[in-house]
């Protein structure tokens, strides 16, 4: 199954997507956030050790809503591969999201179409109540990424950066936008 949206698609990432992933997260523009601002400097036995623990590796029936810590590629509908989007569920279901796109694609809404369609599938596939994420403080682009999705900060004691979009806040976000990128 891939989840499309107007520009883009989110699709079980494949062992064929190593290279580009590899050149994703061994890039400092796109990983400074994360603590990389040099690079991840991982090599392609790496990648391949990464790939070993996912579970699409082992599986060749793999949706998104499927796997349990699913990984997937953004790519525009092309083909195109432009990012990276993962998320994990909780005993309290809450799913914690992750998504990184090329440095060339910033600026284009291609993160905010990605963001809108993953919430949309997230909460229409699987009992999640509430999706976390953790934007560095630094990171002012992602904050009105959120923000323009229905996110808030949502701070605690042990994640400072924590924000979250409930099944309401992301039905109430703003109408207008929604139908732009609908």
């Amino acid at each position: 199954m891939n989840v499309l949206g107007p520009r883009i698609r989110i699709r079980p990432t494949r062992h064929e997507d190593l290279p580009f992933l590899q050149s994703l997260w061994n890039d400092g523009t796109v990983m400074r956030y994360k603590g990389y601002p040099n690079g991840m400097h991982v090599s392609e036995a790496g990648m391949e050790r990464w790939w070993s623990t996912t579970p699409q590796s082992h599986r060749s029936d793999i949706s998104l809503s499927s796997l349990a810590t699913p990984h997937g590629l953004i790519e525009l509908l092309d083909g195109t591969p432009i990012g990276e989007f993962t998320y994990s569920i909780d005993a309290h279901r809450r799913a914690g999201i992750d998504l990184k796109l090329a440095a060339d694609y910033w600026g284009h809404g291609l993160a905010t179409e990605t963001l809108t369609i993953a919430i949309r599938e997230i909460f229409a596939t699987t009992a999640v109540t509430t999706i976390l994420v953790e934007p560095s403080s630094e990171n002012v682009a992602a904050h009105r990424l959120y923000c323009r999705c229905g996110f808030h900060p949502a701070p605690t004691e042990n994640h400072p950066d924590r924000w979250e979009c409930t099944r309401a806040d992301f039905a109430n976000r703003d109408k207008a936008y929604l139908a732009e990128v609908a």
